[in-house]
C-alpha cells in the first residue's frame, strides 16, 4: 500500500481534478486504489460522477467522532464504498468520504484535533486506520486529499499518513513563501523519530499557456527549486480553457488524447515510479536508472541502489523485473551481479530471446566459455522466430567469435528464416567480417538472389554485394559474373561495377585489361558529383596507374592517404584485398600500391593471391 497525498497551500490550483484523474488512471491500469477526503472544511471528492460511492457511508469525520465517543477505533472498511463505473484490467477504484451529509457539520465542529492528539491518542487512531486498511482492503494505492494551508489535520496528511506527497501550487510569491515551511517540515520526518523519507513530487499547476519572452516563468521556477530544494523540473498542468470543467469531467476518461490528459497521467506516472510495489514503475524506474546513473551525485547513487534493492526484494519471483535489474548491473560493469540475477530471471520463468542472448554476452565478457552452455543459449535465440535483426546479427556474432558457427544450420534457423529479404540483406552487410561472417554473409545473399519475386533493384543490389565478397575470396570469375550481369554493355554499366569488372578481369586473365580501366578513368573525369572517400580514391589511383597515368595515380594515393589520416571510421573496404580492414590495414595496402606505382611489377592485389591459395570453404 501506498499512501500519496495530494497537497496545496492555496486552493484554487486543481489539486483535487488532478487526484480523481490520476486515481482514474491508476484504477484503469490494473491498480486497486482508494481516495480519502481529508480536506474537511471544503470536501468534494465524491461530487465526481466516477467517484460517486455505490452506497452511502459514514466518512473521516464519523470514523473520528465513532472513536471518540467510544474510546475505540471503528473498522474502517464500513466508512469506504466502492465506486463501480471505473477500474479496467482488474483495477478497482473505492472512496472514503469526508463524512455523511446529514451529521457533517456537526461532527466536525465538535472535533478538537489538538486534543484529539494531545489527550485521545490521535497519533495511534490513524496509525491503527492506516493498518486497517492495510489488512482489510490492501490497496495498491491510496490517494488522500489534504486540507490546504498549514493546520493541525495538514499534518497528518503531509507528515503522517504518506510515502509521497504531491505539492501542487501556482508560480508565486504567495505560494512560495507559504510552502518552505511546509515543505521543510516534511522533510524534517526523515530527521526524527520515525526516520520516514518522504517522496516530495511537484507540480506548478494552472500555468497560463503563453510565450515566456521575458523569462518570468522561469524565473519563478528557479526561484521555486532554490527556496524549495529540489533540482528536477516541476511537473506541469496547464490551465485548460473548456466549459467541461464545470461539470468535473474527468479527462484521462472522457478525453483521453486531451493535454491535460497527458500531464495528469504523468503525475501518475511519477508516483508509481517511486513505489518499488509497482511492476510497472519499477521497471520503469530500472529503464530510467540505466540512462542516468553515470550522471547523478554520489548522494543520489546511494539513494538509487537502496531503491533498487527494494526493488529486487520486493520481486523475487518476477523474472521481467530480475532481468531489467541485470541489465542495469551489466551498464554499470558489475557482470557477475548481472549475470546472477539474470540466471534468477530464467530460472523464474524469462525465457525470452533477450534474456538467453543477453547472458551469453555476459559470459563472453567474464570469458566463461562453458562452451555448450553458452552455444545453448545461443541457439534458444536462432530458434525464435521473428525477433528483431540486430539480435539475430549479435547471436551469430557470438557463434563466429566462438568458433562454433554451422551456417546451415543457421540459414536454416527460425530467426533467420522469418526475417524480410531486406534484413537478410542488412544482416549480410552485418556479419563480421572474418571468413566465417562473410561465408554466412555469400550464403545469405545467394539465398536472396535465387528468391523469385525479387525486384529489379534489390536483384541488382544483391549482384553488387555477391561479387565484392567472391573477390575477397578470390573467386573472380564468379564475381565478373555478378559485376556484368549478363546482357548489359560496359557503357550501360556505372563507375563502380566497371572498375571491379576490371580487377576481377585483372584475376582471371592474370594481365590488365585496359579498355576497362580506361571506361574507369573516363567515367571519373565525367562525373562531377563524385564524393571523393578513401575507397574511391584508392580505386582511382590503381586505375590511373593501368592506363599509364601515374603522375595522377600519385595524385589520388597522396589524397586517399591524407583521406585515411582524418577518417572517422574504424574500418574502410579496400579494393586491395576486397574485404573491410583496419585503419592501418588499408595503411598497408596504399604502401604496396604505391610500390606498384613506382614500376614494381611483382607486386599484385592480395585478393589475386587467393586464386591459386583460395580460403577453404569448411562448411
Amino acid at each position: 500500500m501506498y499512501v500519496t497525498t495530494f497537497y496545496s497551500f492555496k486552493g484554487g490550483v486543481g489539486r483535487t481534478m488532478a487526484l480523481a484523474n490520476v486515481a482514474v488512471t491508476l484504477a484503469n491500469s490494473g491498480r486497486h486504489v482508494l481516495v480519502v477526503d481529508f480536506d474537511l472544511e471544503a470536501p468534494g471528492l465524491d461530487t465526481f460522477d466516477v467517484l460517486k460511492p455505490s452506497r452511502e457511508v459514514p466518512g473521516v469525520i464519523d470514523f473520528v467522532a465513532q472513536y471518540l465517543e467510544t474510546g475505540q477505533s471503528p473498522v474502517a472498511s464500513n466508512f469506504v464504498a466502492e465506486c463501480p463505473t471505473i477500474g479496467n484490467q482488474g483495477g478497482s477504484l473505492k472512496i472514503m468520504r469526508s463524512g455523511s451529509k446529514e451529521s457533517y457539520t456537526a461532527s466536525f465542529s465538535q472535533i478538537n484535533w489538538i486534543e484529539l492528539y494531545d489527550k485521545h491518542d490521535g497519533f495511534l487512531l490513524f496509525e491503527d486506520l492506516k493498518e486497517q486498511l492495510k489488512k482489510t482492503l490492501n490497496p495498491d494505492y491510496v490517494l488522500i486529499d489534504s486540507r490546504t494551508g498549514h493546520t493541525d489535520t495538514s499534518g497528518i496528511c503531509t507528515r503522517q499518513l504518506p510515502d509521497a506527497v504531491v505539492v501542487f501550487f501556482f508560480p508565486n510569491e504567495q505560494n512560495l513563501r507559504g510552502l518552505v515551511n511546509v515543505v521543510e517540515d516534511i522533510r524534517s520526518e526523515a530527521e526524527g523519530v520515525r526516520n520516514k523519507n518522504i517522496e516530495l513530487h511537484f507540480v506548478m499547476s494552472n500555468v497560463p499557456d503563453l510565450d515566456d519572452e521575458d523569462q518570468i516563468l522561469d524565473n519563478k521556477i528557479k526561484a521555486f527549486q532554490e527556496q524549495l530544494g529540489f533540482q528536477q523540473e516541476p511537473m506541469i498542468v496547464h490551465r485548460y480553457d473548456s466549459l467541461s470543467l464545470l461539470n468535473q469531467v474527468v479527462f484521462c476518461k472522457d478525453r483521453p488524447k486531451s493535454r491535460l490528459s497527458s500531464e495528469y497521467r504523468k503525475i501518475a506516472r511519477e508516483i508509481s515510479v517511486r513505489n518499488w510495489n509497482d511492476r510497472d514503475g519499477s521497471l520503469e524506474y530500472i529503464r530510467r536508472a540505466e540512462r542516468s546513473w553515470r550522471k547523478v551525485d554520489h548522494e543520489s547513487i546511494l539513494g538509487q541502489q537502496e531503491m533498487l534493492d527494494k526493488i529486487q526484494n520486493g520481486h523475487p519471483k518476477d523474472g521481467e523485473v530480475l532481468f531489467r535489474l541485470g541489465e542495469f548491473k551489466e551498464s554499470q560493469l558489475d557482470l557477475e551481479s548481472a549475470l546472477s540475477l539474470i540466471d534468477q530471471a530464467i530460472d523464474e520463468g524469462f525465457e525470452e530471446p533477450e534474456a538467453f542472448l543477453k547472458r551469453s554476452r555476459i559470459r563472453e565478457r567474464l570469458h566463461d566459455y562453458d562452451g555448450k552452455g553458452l552455444a545453448l543459449d545461443v541457439w534458444r535465440v536462432l530458434n525464435c522466430p521473428d525477433i528483431p535483426p540486430p539480435m539475430v546479427r549479435e547471436a551469430v556474432s557470438l557463434l563466429i567469435r566462438m568458433n562454433m558457427l554451422d551456417r546451415k544450420k543457421v540459414i536454416k534457423s527460425s530467426a533467420v528464416s522469418s526475417l524480410s529479404l531486406e534484413a537478410k540483406s542488412w544482416l549480410a552487410d552485418m556479419l563480421e567480417h572474418t571468413n566465417d561472417g562473410l561465408y554466412l554473409a555469400v550464403d545469405l545473399l545467394e539465398q536472396i538472389l535465387h528468391t523469385g519475386d525479387l525486384s529489379e533493384k534489390r536483384r541488382e543490389t544483391t549482384r553488387h554485394k555477391l561479387g565484392l565478397l567472391y573477390m575477397g575470396f578470390g573467386r573472380c570469375a564468379k564475381a565478373a559474373d555478378m559485376f556484368r550481369d549478363g546482357e548489359k554493355s560496359i557503357d550501360e554499366l556505372g563507375i563502380a561495377e566497371v572498375f571491379n569488372l576490371a580487377m576481377a578481369r585483372w584475376g582471371i586473365c592474370e594481365e590488365v585489361e585496359l579498355e576497362l580501366f580506361h571506361k574507369v578513368v573516363e567515367l571519373d573525369l565525367s562525373d562531377l558529383n563524385k564524393y571523393p572517400n578513401p575507397n574511391y580514391n584508392q580505386c582511382m589511383a590503381i586505375a590511373h596507374w593501368a592506363i599509364g597515368e601515374n603522375n595522377s595515380a600519385r595524385k589520388y594515393l597522396t589524397q586517399t592517404d591524407q583521406g585515411i589520416k582524418s577518417f572517422r571510421g574504424r574500418t574502410e573496404f579496400s579494393c586491395w584485398r576486397y574485404r573491410k580492414v583496419g585503419l592501418q590495414d588499408f595503411s598497408n595496402d596504399l604502401d604496396e600500391i604505391k610500390k606498384l606505382i613506382e614500376g614494381n611489377d611483382s607486386i599484385v592485389p592480395k585478393f589475386i593471391s587467393l586464386i591459386k591459395n583460395p580460403v577453404s570453404d569448411t562448411q
